[in-house]
């Protein structure tokens, strides 16, 4: 919407398109909202849409590394990393990420204008460009992509580890999750390395106990695709339907509901509710998502599963996806390497004594030869 609360033509026939192309509305609203960011800075500066350059998208890259995160309010300094879970904080400042994705989104704006004849014949995003030309023009597909350098404006995003949870402290969590449900949900997370999205989604009828799969819809595709899960799952899912009305647990209606009455299917932001409150109790900061990591990094470490019957369970469309979990965890790094020091410290003590060196020769025979004491 423009200041005047009138709507963008521009902003709603690409976006028209783009969930014309068969995308989900969870993106069309991402792509939305980058684009309202793009146009609260074009009114901000006094520029029309189809007047810009790439001195303006490089303004705007200024202005997102150093604004703050309108929404983002602050009643006390905390780290940068959180103490219990090692894991950094919600930066106060938009990430290198979502600049990145807020380009692309702009890039293919103008793009679909520029192709249409509705805006200017220029993108103003500059693109990636390898030896002058394209990145990935006449690329052979059975050949892998050359890695050059980023378009410009592009920012550099840190390559992370998978964020998944030590068994420890995951016992910690599961230990303060107050009911049945919460305990089957988290279960059903740490286990299936299901979506948290598509976990929230279940039927009653999706959950096969006899076959112990449960039937998810891909986020990306839209598929309905069965996955195993663990015992103790369905134990504790099973718990918690006896804890349910009858009407609720037939089959087709919702698997999570709310716990008082009136009672309601939950959805992600009640999932989201129920771990913010174990993280004030733990003082932490984990998140659903950790859960789908934590799976994955558990059936990667078992030598019986192999990657690509992992690749199948999370549903990852490029085998490169999916290696990324055999990364080993900074923690356990760190406990391996403090052990290396350990046996040093005690290989250094132990120098000081002379080793004890065993004769070649039977000690029979060297009694019987010089006389005198056993040889040893």
């Amino acid at each position: 919407m423009a200041p005047d609360d009138d709507p963008i033509p521009s902003v709603g026939l690409y976006l028209l398109d783009f969930w014309a192309r068969g995308m989900s509305p969870a993106s069309v609203e991402s792509y939305a909202r980058d684009l309202l960011r793009w146009f609260r800075f074009l009114w901000g500066v006094g520029r029309e849409w189809n007047r810009v350059n790439g001195d303006d998208v490089r303004d705007f890259v200024i202005g997102l590394r150093d604004a703050p995160k309108q929404a983002v309010q602050r009643c006390r300094v905390r780290p940068a990393v959180n103490e219990v879970s090692g894991k950094p904080y919600v930066s106060d400042v938009y990430s290198p990420r979502t600049i990145n994705h807020n380009l692309s989104v702009i890039s293919a704006f103008y793009d679909f204008h520029r192709r249409a004849l509705s805006g200017p014949l220029r993108n103003p995003v500059p693109e990636r460009v390898v030896n002058g030309g394209r990145f990935g023009a006449h690329h052979n597909p059975e050949n892998k992509y050359r890695q050059g350098r980023r378009a410009d404006y592009r920012q550099k995003v840190p390559v992370r580890a998978p964020r998944s949870i030590p068994d420890h402290a995951f016992e910690d969590l599961f230990t303060a999750l107050a009911t049945d449900r919460d305990r089957a949900l988290v279960a059903f997370y740490v286990s299936s390395a299901a979506r948290p999205s598509e976990l929230v989604g279940l039927t009653s009828g999706m959950v096969d106990v006899g076959q112990q799969c449960i039937s998810v819809v891909r986020k990306g595709s839209g598929a309905v695709q069965r996955i195993p899960a663990s015992p103790e799952a369905f134990t504790w899912f099973r718990l918690y339907q006896e804890s349910l009305p009858e009407e609720l647990i037939r089959s087709g209606s919702a698997a999570w509901w709310t716990l008082r009455k009136p009672y309601r299917p939950l959805n992600y932001e009640a999932a989201r509710a129920i771990l913010r409150r174990v993280n004030s109790v733990l003082g932490a900061n984990w998140t659903l998502h950790d859960f789908r990591h934590t799976a994955a990094t558990r059936m990667a470490r078992d030598p019986n599963v192999s990657l690509t019957d992992i690749q199948a369970v999370l549903g990852h469309v490029h085998l490169t996806t999916t290696e990324a979990y055999l990364k080993p965890r900074m923690d356990e790094v760190i406990e391996r390497v403090n052990l290396h020091f350990v046996s040093r410290a005690a290989g250094a003590g132990a120098a000081d004594v002379a080793p004890v060196r065993l004769s070649p020769y039977s000690a029979d025979d060297m009694t019987e030869l010089f006389g005198g004491t056993v040889w040893q």
